[in-house]
């Protein structure tokens, strides 16, 4: 079977048995009419094949490019690309696909919450000017107790990655750090790092991430 196939073309594998011989199988199918059962998941990828083949009694015929097609019932017909091809079309989406960047969802604090993320870090600043990113006038006494924590002491800013549930997207956190901590800490862009987060509410101006504790662990 062609690595070209994925999930850009909804390809599906799964156990089951034989419909002809009853042995345990793999059925793999996907949109580009590809579908075979197979004895083993791998390579060399061993196609099932039976005494009695399930499309035995089924019409079939072979195409000029060596594709087999197998009419499964009237007006429904499955097709399988010659040995070690595939369809032009299919290899140029799944090129497309492989090359795409995943899609990035910025997560922002909702409620009280407090969180712990493992991922990657992607930018690091050890001094933030908390009155400009804000559009505060300046951070005098007044707004430093208007800004709570962000109002004591300097802050920086870290943006980590983390793997979200869905498998082809990434979610982004913003979050606050001491400078004192960062600067601290010997890390680049890539690092593996884990942040206990907690959310604060600024009046006016929102929520925001605010770093507990943060941590290089590769």
């Amino acid at each position: 079977m062609s690595a070209t196939h994925g999930r850009w073309c909804n390809a599906v594998t799964y156990p089951t048995k034989c419909p002809s011989c009853s042995e345990q199988v793999f059925f793999f199918r996907c949109d580009c009419n590809s579908a075979v059962f197979f004895d083993t998941l791998g390579a060399p990828w061993p196609e099932h094949d039976c005494e009695t083949s399930w499309t035995r009694n089924l019409t079939r015929w072979k195409d000029s490019s060596g594709a087999i097609n197998v009419e499964l019932t009237p007006g429904v017909t499955v097709r399988r690309p010659p040995k070690g091809g595939i369809d032009a079309g299919v290899a140029r989406k799944g090129e497309r696909w492989r090359r795409r960047p995943d899609p990035i969802k910025a997560i922002e604090p909702d409620g009280e919450t407090e969180l712990t993320i493992f991922g990657v870090l992607r930018e690091k600043r050890v001094s933030v000017d908390v009155g400009a990113t804000l559009k505060l006038p300046s951070v005098s006494t007044m707004a430093a107790a208007f800004l709570g924590p962000l109002g004591k002491g300097r802050w920086g800013k870290v943006t980590v990655h983390m793997q979200a549930p869905r498998r082809d997207m990434l979610h982004s956190y913003t979050v606050w750090v001491p400078s004192e901590a960062l600067s601290e800490l010997v890390c680049g862009n890539g690092s593996a790092v884990t942040v206990d987060l907690r959310s604060i509410a600024v009046p006016g101006r929102g929520r925001f991430w605010v770093g507990r504790a943060f941590e290089v662990i590769g």
